[in-house]
């Protein structure tokens, strides 16, 4: 029986190396390589930012949806397997695995408070052997398991982030319509900030950067108007690139 696969990661990188979400990509095709399951995509949780919370650029952590009618066992080996073949000295990787049923309410709302509040390792080890859910520190401190296992919780609402990774959007450069973009991508719509949805025949301003947002489950781009240069108002995407000082990436 075909069902979904939530995976959850956090704290993969240093300011040196590729950033968690190059890590979460790569997964996310090793596992349909291994004939596991295929990619719903990778998702960006933001969390909370505060000092005492060790974290690279942003604090965000990543999700992934894979449809699988694989055993959830089979999951473990391979990508504890991936995760350590991409280790990098300083991060404290934390890696979480499990389907739908081992879910609750209380699952999301530890994602929901992540955002927010300062959690700890203990309380979300508690979390993960209440509901026999698979959740693995993998170097240095091991903090990164608040953050994997809150992606889990945020990412299976179906309404929390921004997809990194879906069929297509990073060939989407330029000046597209919402036609090009629904036929040469996975992105199912295309919405204002409003949620008012756009024509096929309307132009979006790609900015070289399409991030769709994780909507009911599905991948919505979202835009918004602004002038340009000579003040001509055109659509643009509303989630934005962070520009990061340290040497890796946006995601």
């Amino acid at each position: 029986m075909t069902r979904v696969i939530y995976i959850g990661i956090d704290d993969t990188d240093n300011l040196e190396s590729v950033g968690t979400g190059r890590v979460a990509r790569g997964l996310g095709k090793r596992i349909e390589e291994l004939g596991l399951g295929n990619s719903l995509g990778v998702s960006r949780h933001q969390l909370l930012v505060h000092p005492e919370i060790r974290y690279t650029s942003h604090n965000s952590s990543k999700g992934l949806a894979i449809e699988s009618t694989a055993a959830l066992a089979d999951f473990f080996e391979p990508c504890i397997e991936y995760m350590k073949s991409c280790w990098q000295e300083g991060s404290d990787p934390g890696l979480c695995i499990c389907e739908q049923m081992q879910l609750s309410p209380e699952i999301n709302e530890f994602g929901a408070r992540a955002e927010k509040e300062l959690l700890s390792k203990e309380e979300a080890y508690s979390m993960a052997q209440k509901h026999g859910i698979f959740l693995r520190e993998l170097g240095g401190d091991g903090g990164g398991v608040i953050g994997a296992l809150s992606a889990v919780g945020l990412r299976s609402t179906g309404n929390n982030g921004r997809l990194v990774e879906v069929r297509g959007i990073r060939d989407l450069k330029g000046i597209v319509t919402v036609s090009e973009i629904l036929n040469r991508s996975g992105i199912v719509s295309v919405h204002d900030t409003e949620g008012n949805v756009l024509g096929k025949d309307e132009q979006i301003d790609s900015l070289d950067w399409i991030r769709p947002s994780l909507i009911n489950w599905q991948p919505v781009l979202r835009v918004t108007r602004q002038a340009d240069d000579q003040g001509k108002a055109r659509w643009i995407p509303a989630e934005r690139a962070f520009r990061n000082t340290g040497g890796n990436r946006n995601d």
